[in-house]
């Protein structure tokens, strides 16, 4: 099967002249009907000539075409009179030296090859089609990176995204968003705040000042001086001559009220005047000294305790959250500074406890500096923070915008390979568009040069040579039709003697008034103007002989091979292709069988309609069935008159049981080989089966065997089957093998009605 039936430019037709009463029917391009007389085809001609019931395609209507109908209607119209026949073209004397035929084939050549372009352009898998796939895959390859390299952003930056975080908008944003190369890292913090949720103003952190918290941390020059008393006892003088002064007091201190009289390390008798001796070794300069330096301990803590004060509370407060991790990585600079502090007091504990001791602080001025600066930075960031939410609403816009810069900016290649295909695209479009216009405005231009053309393209004494040589052939010796002289148009019909005849036989008039009407539709219309045909031809070999029959038959094949090339062109396109739609209704078997053995398997493009007549009601019955020789429901043509021979094929076609269809297969063998081909029975079988032929070995040659042994046996003669292991499919596939050992394919495939086109 070909696919679905095509349609053509009348697509339904509602049937409610005669006996027919809403009887639908789709035609295709090329229609046939059988039925009998007064069945109702007439009907079907007189519908279509009307106009009433027809559903035309889409962009279609009568006003585009010519419809020329043949029936009895017809002939009679035209045939009142034998002296004056209506003019079959609109015809004026040509020049015989400026050839307008030849003119107009070219026209017509030119015309197929710019509509064979313009389907090129515009059928499917067509140059349109391709650049819209072109188009769609540039299109695919695109979203599909956009999706591909946007997906970290998506994650990271998803309000962004409202209403784009897939295609086709994410692609058309990214394509219409103007690159910009952001710093990644402060758009993401600047996105975070503007983003976050709960977000308001925080207050700043407090400051260390330089003026007041570094620069006035206190000093003490004693510290790098040795601190010494200047006693003149004897007990001082031996203190001082030790250095032992700092060990004593601090035994003192301790010990002074257990010692019992005791001295705490050697465990003598301390003289009775001890005390008074220690006194003597301290001096009023040492002791001034050393409450200096005990008074700034005291400022130096105090002074590091209000700076650890505004440490503690920077890493407490609540802060923006694109600073959290900030201030979090803070504590560790504080424990710096808290161990450095720490550090420098217990040089200062040392001093005291040891005047005599030099010490050198450690400068916390470095430290000092950095954790300014650390905070400096933080309440930048406040800073930062409550302006952008002091204007939330334009800082969250700049955000989305710079999120859609910068991923336009790392895309730029792939948004410029995308635009590269769009602009090759729209330029195949533009010049195919060119194309067709400038083929439109040309198919206009042969148009009007065929009208004007066709005015003398065919003289009067062309048609009449046509139609008297196609009745002379046809043995219609007795008369001849030339020009009339009532009118410039047309003619009249006259014997030998060039008097009009009067008593033509229906015969001749049908066969004469056809020849007129198969002339009428190679013609243009009364204006000169050549437009397509849609025909109707209603039973035309009524009262032919044969060999009118035979020439009918003929000019009707190839008035269906011209409609067949508006659908195909495969066949004899030289032919024209000016019939878009076709009709053919008769009752005559022979003629019907004669104009559509080749037609069955032109599934697609050809109906086949048989019209039945039941209490006085007319119904049309299309004629497809389902294709049993391929799997599912296929369904292919039928033509429902048939000759014996084909009949027994029909059958063939249909069997399933083993014997019946063995016995179909001996008649088929019989008539065409024996009859038609006039061979041997025994002669097929041995150059089928004989010495060296190795066509069939095993189950076929036995089937092969039993087919060709009893070749000529008759229905009774001795013909036998004894195989029932076969199976009709085994028995069909060595038949048709038979047909090829001989040569015979062809016949086999067209009696199967197979497609040989």
């Amino acid at each position: 099967m070909e696919g679905k039936k095509a349609k053509s430019a009348i697509e339904e037709i509602t049937v409610n002249e005669g006996t027919f009463s809403n009887e639908v029917f789709t035609p295709s391009y090329i229609n046939f009907f059988y039925g009998k007389n007064g069945s109702g085809k007439t009907s079907i001609g007189r519908q279509i000539e009307s106009g009433s019931g027809i559903k035309w395609a889409e962009g279609e209507s009568a006003s585009n075409y010519q419809i020329h109908v043949y029936n009895q209607d017809y002939i009679d119209l035209r045939f009142k009179t034998l002296d004056k026949v209506n003019g079959i073209f609109t015809l004026t004397e040509g020049d015989p030296e400026d050839d307008p035929i030849k003119k107009i084939e070219a026209l017509e050549e030119e015309r197929k090859t710019i509509n064979k372009r313009q389907e090129e352009i515009n059928k499917d898998g067509g140059e349109r089609e391709k650049v819209s796939k072109m188009r769609q895959a540039a299109e695919s390859t695109f979203q599909g990176a956009c999706l591909r390299n946007t997906k970290v952003m998506r994650d990271k930056y998803k309000p962004a995204f409202n209403k784009a975080s897939r295609n086709p908008q994410l692609s058309q944003k990214i394509e219409s968003s103007i690159p910009k190369d952001c710093n990644e890292e402060e758009l993401e913090r600047l996105f975070s705040a503007a983003f976050a949720e709960g977000a308001r103003s925080y207050p700043f952190f407090m400051m260390i000042d330089g003026e007041e918290h570094i620069a006035k941390v206190p000093t003490c020059d004693l510290l790098s001086e040795p601190i010494t008393s200047s006693g003149n006892s004897i007990f001082a003088k031996f203190v001082k001559e030790l250095q032992s002064l700092s060990w004593i007091e601090a035994g003192h201190k301790q010990f002074h009220d257990k010692a019992d009289g005791m001295c705490p390390y050697c465990r003598q008798p301390l003289p009775a005047d001890y005390e008074t001796q220690l006194a003597s070794c301290y001096d009023e300069q040492y002791q001034n000294a050393l409450d200096t330096i005990k008074t700034f301990r005291q400022n130096y803590r105090a002074h590091m305790g209000v700076i650890f004060t505004i440490l503690k509370n920077a890493v407490e407060q609540e802060t923006p959250p694109s600073l959290a991790h900030s201030v979090k990585g803070l504590q560790p600079q504080i424990d710096n500074f808290t161990r450095a502090v720490q550090s420098n007091l217990e040089l200062v504990d040392e001093k005291i406890a040891n005047p005599s001791k030099v010490v050198q602080l450690e400068d916390l001025t470095p430290i000092l500096l950095d954790l300014a600066f650390v905070l400096t930075k933080f309440n930048n960031e406040v800073q930062k923070n409550n302006d952008m939410f002091a204007k939330l609403g334009e800082t969250q816009e700049q955000c989305i915008k710079d999120v859609w810069g910068l991923i336009a900016y790392h895309m730029q290649g792939e948004v410029e390979t995308y635009h590269l295909a769009l602009e090759e695209a729209v330029n195949t479009t533009k010049n195919l568009n060119d194309e067709e216009d400038k083929n439109k405005k040309r198919l206009e231009e042969i148009k009007e040069e065929i009208a004007l053309l066709s005015k003398s393209s065919i003289t009067i004494q062309n048609a009449i040579g046509s139609i008297n040589t196609l009745l002379r052939d046809s043995g219609f010796e007795g008369f001849e039709i030339i020009p009339s002289d009532v009118a410039k148009d047309a003619y009249k019909v006259v014997r030998g003697d060039k008097k009009v005849a009067v008593r033509l036989s229906e015969g001749e008039k049908h066969f004469l008034s056809f020849l007129y009407f198969y002339y009428q539709v190679k013609g243009c219309d009364e204006n000169g103007v050549m437009k397509e045909k849609i025909v109707v031809i209603d039973d035309p070999v009524s009262s032919l002989d044969g060999n009118a029959l035979f020439i009918t038959s003929s000019l009707v094949r190839e008035m269906i091979e011209v409609c067949y090339n508006n659908a195909e062109y495969e066949g004899e396109t030289e032919k024209g292709d000016y019939i878009r739609q076709l009709f053919i209704l008769t009752h005559n078997a022979q003629f019907h069988r004669g104009i559509t053995y080749k037609q069955v398997n032109r599934y697609r493009t050809v109906n086949f309609y048989k019209i039945n007549k039941l209490n006085n009601h007319s119904f049309i019955k299309p004629c497809v069935r389902q294709d049993k020789s391929k799997a599912g429901e296929e369904e292919v043509n039928y033509n429902p008159v048939k000759n014996a021979y084909a009949a027994l094929w029909a059958e063939y076609q249909e069997l399933e049981n083993p014997i019946p269809l063995m016995n179909v297969i001996h008649r088929i063998m019989d008539y065409y080989f024996l009859d038609i081909c006039g061979e041997d029975g025994m002669d097929i079988r041995e150059r089928v089966l004989g010495p060296g032929k190795n066509d069939f070995d095993g189950e076929t040659r036995l089937l092969a065997d039993s087919m060709l042994q009893y070749m000529g046996a008759g229905i009774n003669g001795d013909a036998s089957y004894d195989n029932d292991e076969a199976e009709a499919k085994q028995i069909k596939e060595t038949f048709e093998k038979i047909f090829e050992s001989l040569g015979q394919s062809q016949h086999y495939n067209m009696m199967m009605e197979r497609s040989r086109l």
